[in-house]
């Protein structure tokens, strides 16, 4: 990730003048009614799969910071490990039934014993993805991506530091270990299949012609099979190197197992899915899956509402609730999208996970600028001028991106989450710790329109000026006029499944008509708030 450009040194200017803070009127829910316009599952978004002792399959989610059990038979799940320990991208089971996990974010390796103890097994490595144990089930071995591109040998017991095994491999995705000892790896940066050899580093090319490479596994006759998160080829490889496709799945696969019958299981983060390949006759069975992965904030040009997906783009109509989309991970350049905005032309996406902002031509899908080195972004919104304004509520501040600069805006804001223009020019600004802001991008000044508002993730604004928010730890949506009155509109909505260290997911978006449009991460659903007639 490319550092953050210097930030230059500007006065900031604040007034916080506070109204009264309204007491919201509990009755007025009644007015309006809460309809599910589009359904889904509480799996979402898994990355990384493994078998448990029991026969569940194991799911990491880095999105949604969770590790789920999924019963492979019917597709339920259930919580192992949920936010912030659970954040994981790939996982691996010890003989001794202790999960192992990875956090790439954390740059950490965790453990969960059987008895639901969790421990931290080694730090200090930016970017850990893979992780796999060797056939003895005594040596565990992680890879890093992203941030860093290393493969190390971690000491189970957490005392002795990592030893290196080889620097710059070329991306090493998750990977297995052969009967010959040796690592079976996707070269991600390279779109090839590489051996490894644990003790030296030495790397020698199995096979090429990949895209995008996530995982490489063995059956238990030892075939080797690779699976392509860009193309969602399944394929297995000869000894020689030639490919025989298995199946084909959706992109945006992520990773896969193969248990002791020879069946593979592979989890796809887009569609929050598992599903199940007999790898002898190509046979692919969905055993679960959701219409939308993680929604984790959505917004709307008045006509079609766009949710900020996690691992996608998507659209949903707001007359039908029918879904689609416009781009997803590994197929894509986009990112890991947790917010969004619309304008007449472009689409804004921020991602909290990589720490960037990324401008996309609505026309075309193509991303027109980037903006990366953001600390923790939750939201960004382009003004008139082109200009970009965005939320880091870790550090309490608006930053404005005028071209190349990056530059602070307005500071000591308690969390700054959800943004939104207003015709006026000025923006909206949804304080996770209570508080509606209105700053004036030009100045810096802020004005304080309402307090006392609870847990704040999104806020969109009406043409009259008036703001509807949502508090997404108090499960509700409020709207609040100019004067600061504020209104209930709806209650017990299922949202914020992240709210820590503030409501992190979640999002909110007005129709043309009025409707309130909510993201109910928890469930990977959208549901429509209308007033209730007479």
């Amino acid at each position: 990730m490319p550092p953050v450009r210097r930030l230059r040194s500007v006065a900031l200017a604040l007034a916080l003048v506070l109204p009264l803070t309204a007491v919201p009127d509990a009755a007025a829910a009644t007015r309006y009614r809460v309809q599910r316009l589009v359904s889904g599952t509480t799996l979402h978004s898994p990355n990384g799969i493994a078998l448990a002792p029991n026969g569940d399959l194991l799911t990491a989610s880095l999105a949604s910071e969770t590790i789920s059990a999924v019963d492979p038979r019917t597709g339920r799940n259930h919580t192992l490990v949920g936010p912030r320990d659970g954040r994981s991208d790939d996982l691996a089971v010890a003989p001794s039934g202790e999960i192992l996990w990875t956090d790439p974010v954390g740059g950490v390796v965790k453990g969960r014993a059987p008895d639901g103890r969790i421990r931290t097994v080694a730090r200090d490595l930016p970017g850990v993805n893979s992780i796999a144990f060797d056939r003895s089930g005594k040596h565990l071995y992680v890879g890093q991506l992203t941030f860093a591109d290393a493969l190390w040998e971690i000491d189970l017991a957490g005392q002795a530091a990592p030893r290196l095994v080889v620097r710059d491999p070329g991306g090493l995705n998750a990977f297995a270990f052969g009967p010959d000892g040796m690592i079976y790896a996707p070269r991600s940066k390279y779109g090839e299949v590489a051996r490894v050899d644990p003790r030296t580093g030495a790397i020698s090319v199995l096979a090429q012609g990949f895209r995008q490479p996530v995982s490489v596994r063995f059956d238990p006759r030892n075939r080797l099979y690779a699976l392509d998160g860009a193309t969602g080829q399944l394929a297995r490889i000869d000894p020689d190197g030639a490919k025989h496709t298995v199946a084909m799945l959706p992109a945006a696969d992520d990773n896969m197992i193969i248990d002791s019958s020879g069946r593979a299981y592979v989890s796809n983060m887009a569609d929050s899915s598992v599903s199940r390949v007999d790898l002898n006759t190509g046979v692919v069975t969905v055993i679960t899956s959701s219409r939308l992965a993680f929604p984790a904030d959505l917004a709307s040009d008045g006509r079609t509402l766009y949710i900020a997906d996690a691992t996608a783009l998507r659209t949903v109509d707001p007359r039908t609730g029918a879904v689609g989309e416009i781009q997803r991970r590994l197929s894509s350049s986009l990112e890991f999208p947790s917010g969004i905005s619309v304008t007449a032309g472009h689409f804004v996406l921020t991602s909290e996970l990589i720490g960037s902002v990324q401008v996309m031509d609505r026309r075309t899908g193509k991303v027109v600028r980037e903006v990366h080195g953001l600390d923790n972004p939750a939201d960004a919104v382009e003004l008139s001028d082109g200009s970009l304004v965005v939320s880091e509520p870790a550090k309490g501040r608006l930053l404005r991106v005028v071209g190349e600069d990056v530059r602070p805006l307005a500071g000591n804001l308690g969390a700054p989450t959800g943004l939104a223009a207003t015709k006026r020019g000025t923006v909206l600004v949804a304080d996770a710790r209570g508080r509606l802001l209105e700053v004036e991008p030009a100045s810096g000044k802020v004005l304080a329109r309402a307090a006392g508002l609870g847990g704040l993730r999104a806020v969109a604004v009406r043409p009259d000026g008036t703001a509807v928010v949502l508090d997404a730890t108090g499960h509700r949506v409020l709207s609040v006029n100019r004067q600061g009155k504020t209104e209930v509109l709806a209650t017990g909505l299922d949202v914020g499944y992240l709210d820590v260290p503030y409501a992190r997911s979640g999002g909110l978006a007005l129709g043309s008509d009025g409707t309130v449009y909510v993201a109910a991460d928890r469930h990977n659903a959208v549901d429509a708030i209308r007033k209730t007639r007479g």
